[in-house]
């Protein structure tokens, strides 16, 4: 029975599109919510800038580098796989071992980093982070008196930051799963390619 590896290599490859994709998504909506959140916290009272050790945001820092480290690792997948210069359709074993090199340090980083982020955001209410604080305040109206506030000093985009970390932190999670699926076709792949190539081996000393 013949196999045909192609499948295989083209669904781990879109896989990985799709990882990248994800992660570059996930690192602009974390580093934003960040950057507001440093550029605000001083002068927007919804922030409560006379508790700052109220906010724990390491976090968003660490999707934010879960997110940068998975960007690189499956542009570096992408074009070793895809560039014919490097050859690695006919490499099957390295091919193989660079596809598990690169998904397996961003698995478990990933893996660590939801981890590490559930367990900050369950820590209310002694800390809270940028997503529960937004979530907790997103739908609250300032006082009458303060109704003509700067947007920087009200909480007109906290619905949008709470949207934003969810998708950080749930994008995280299925980053993760995507790249569950990409190590079991790099293994599933391997194998394939090792059996394609015994068979033809087979029909060319037969013939």
């Amino acid at each position: 029975m013949k196999i045909n590896p192609a499948p295989l290599h083209l669904a781990q490859t879109v896989i990985t599109g799709l990882v990248l994709a994800m992660s570059i998504a996930i690192l602009g909506t974390s580093a934003h919510t960040l950057d507001v959140f440093k550029k605000q916290q001083t002068s927007n009272p919804w922030w409560l800038p006379l508790w700052p050790q109220h906010f724990d945001v390491q976090g968003t820092k660490a999707l934010i580098a879960s997110a940068a480290v998975t960007v690189f690792l499956s542009i570096v997948f992408l074009v070793l796989s895809l560039v014919p210069k490097f050859n690695l359709a006919n490499k099957h074993t390295l091919r193989a071992l660079i596809a598990l090199g690169t998904t397996i340090p961003s698995a478990l980083l990933a893996l660590v980093t939801v981890i590490y982020a559930h367990v900050i955001n369950h820590d209310t209410p002694n800390h809270d982070t940028i997503q529960t604080w937004t979530c907790k305040y997103k739908n609250s109206k300032p006082l009458q008196q303060d109704l003509a506030l700067p947007a920087n000093m009200g909480n007109g985009n906290f619905g949008s930051l709470c949207m934003q970390s969810k998708f950080a932190l749930y994008g995280t999670l299925t980053v993760l799963l995507l790249l569950g699926g990409s190590m079991a076709l790099s293994v599933l792949g391997w194998l394939a390619d090792k059996w394609s190539a015994r068979q033809t081996r087979k029909e060319m000393e037969q013939s």
